[in-house]
């Protein structure tokens, strides 16, 4: 499923709990997105109880205008929670990409909606392994851009280490570490 046109756009929806990074993974990847020159969108939404309560983001990704920030079927969706893949498990489009925690999720080995390809990976194990859950979501991105080739890794992980700054600099290897074992997981999607 790699990224071969020029013209179209990629609509992807990222859900899971506040507390997991899912707004986080949205921008990390829309950062990596405009540092190649594509136009983005990035529309986050989250409970009010914020930590542990409900978050998604829709994040669109272009080579020209995008005229609507809302992804009302997506191309491909990351899941991090069941909940999430209850409430947006039919939202994405048949023969989309469904990318789920497999770790939190139970999905019967079927996706909520037929046609649409199914790549369970257990994130939040490997998170866990590498010595922090809160990793997951870095898990997840490493495999989402390895299965996809939507942005390049080199640019992903300048993205990620510009994101997390001085302040956060000591969790660039962790994380670093965290996006190569998620590509690993999507070279065999």
């Amino acid at each position: 499923m790699k990224d071969d046109s020029a013209d179209t756009e990629h609509r992807l929806l990222i859900a899971g709990f506040g507390g997991q990074g899912v707004l986080t993974l949205g921008k990390i990847l829309c950062r990596a997105a405009m540092s190649e020159g594509k136009t983005v969108t990035y529309l986050p939404a989250y409970g009010p109880e914020v930590r542990g309560g409900t978050a998604n983001c829709q994040v669109v990704i272009g080579r020209s205008t995008i005229y609507s920030p809302l992804v009302e079927q997506a191309d491909s969706q990351i899941i991090l929670n069941q909940l999430s893949y209850e409430r947006f498990g039919a939202t994405i489009r048949p023969g989309g990409l469904m990318l789920v925690n497999s770790s939190g999720v139970e999905t019967e080995a079927a996706p909520i909606r037929p046609g649409v390809r199914l790549l369970p990976l257990p994130a939040a194990e490997i998170a866990v392994e590498l010595g922090d859950v809160r990793v997951t979501n870095v898990v997840m991105l490493g495999a989402f851009v390895q299965v996809t080739g939507l942005v390049k890794a080199a640019t992903c992980e300048a993205a990620l280490a510009d994101l997390l700054g001085r302040r956060k600099a000591a969790l660039f290897e962790l994380n670093k570490r965290a996006f190569a074992r998620g590509m690993e997981l999507g070279d065999g999607g």
